[in-house]
């Protein structure tokens, strides 16, 4: 007995009619009555009665039909559950990001990656642009959002997302602490707290080059590893930083955030990337980096 015999019992079983059945399993009828038969031998059990009038199904043939109908359908869950797996529309997803965007790109895009493909299972981590290539390159990651680095990682791709603001966290009581916006080129006395380039070299040379296009070297007196460990020296007073806007999401005592703005009054932005194995064997990288483009992607120019 195969899946194929089940399902011309189960199609006879619903018409109740050879000629109609054939016809829905593009056969004819001399081979389906056959291939009854041989079913019937088999089971050891008349699964219907004939006569004049037409078919019926035995009590044997109603018990069977209950049966038939579930290994079908369990059948064809599986073949579904293969294809799924193939195409990456179930599995495992192993998404790593830096602080900034665990704050405001992950809850943009989960919810709509998650209703698309609600049978794949993310497993969320956080770190620093550096840790993260390193994972990606080692195999125990699968896409992650970071700031690109100056220059290619071997064996990763960098899919460039919309570029994401700064602001200037600052003591609650600095100068600059009731203003809604201030231009860069106002800081140039200012010492700052910034990201060390061993943890984020794309995110600690874009503040650089910032700086250097307002007219000024920055002054640092403290490094963090990222951006949330900031925030506690600048309510320290050892400080100001300039953040991710993303972080205005987390109240923090004696911090205030201000408006950054270059010489043109257009607002400071840094970019952000996914990234992912450029080899991945991981269908589901696929989905999701469609995903991010089509949700995070680049304003059009």
């Amino acid at each position: 007995m195969d899946f194929r015999q089940l399902r011309q019992f189960v199609v006879l079983a619903t018409e109740l009619n050879y000629r109609k059945a054939a016809a829905r399993l593009h056969m004819t009828q001399p081979p389906l009555s056959v291939a009854i038969k041989r079913l019937e031998t088999e089971i050891g059990a008349d699964l219907f009665e004939r006569d004049r009038l037409g078919v019926r199904l035995t009590v044997a043939g109603g018990a069977f039909l209950r049966e038939a109908k579930r290994l079908l359908e369990g059948a064809d869950a599986a073949l579904q559950a293969a294809r799924d797996a193939a195409e990456g529309r179930m599995g495992a997803l192993r998404v790593c990001a830096v602080p900034s965007a665990a704050l405001h790109l992950l809850p943009r895009m989960l919810p709509e990656f998650t209703q698309r493909f609600p049978h794949i299972r993310l497993r969320l981590s956080s770190g620093s642009t550096v840790s993260i290539l390193a994972g990606l390159q080692r195999g125990e990651l699968d896409a992650a959002f970071l700031v690109p680095p100056a220059s290619g990682v071997p064996g990763i791709a960098i899919t460039a997302l919309r570029r994401e603001r700064l602001v200037l966290a600052v003591p609650a009581g600095h100068r600059v602490a009731g203003m809604k916006q201030v231009r860069l080129s106002d800081l140039t006395d200012e010492t700052l707290v910034t990201l060390a380039h061993s943890d984020s070299p794309g995110f600690a040379g874009e503040i650089v080059a910032a700086c250097q296009r307002a007219g000024f070297h920055p002054r640092v007196l403290q490094e963090s590893s990222h951006a949330l460990i900031s925030l506690p020296l600048i309510a320290a007073g050892l400080g100001i930083a300039i953040v991710p806007a993303a972080l205005r999401r987390i109240a923090i005592d004696n911090v205030a955030y201000v408006d950054l703005a270059d010489e043109s009054d257009l607002p400071l932005t840094y970019a952000m990337a996914l990234a992912a194995p450029a080899e991945s064997m991981n269908p589901a990288v696929r989905w999701f980096n469609d995903l991010a483009r089509e949700l995070l992607g680049p304003q059009p120019a």
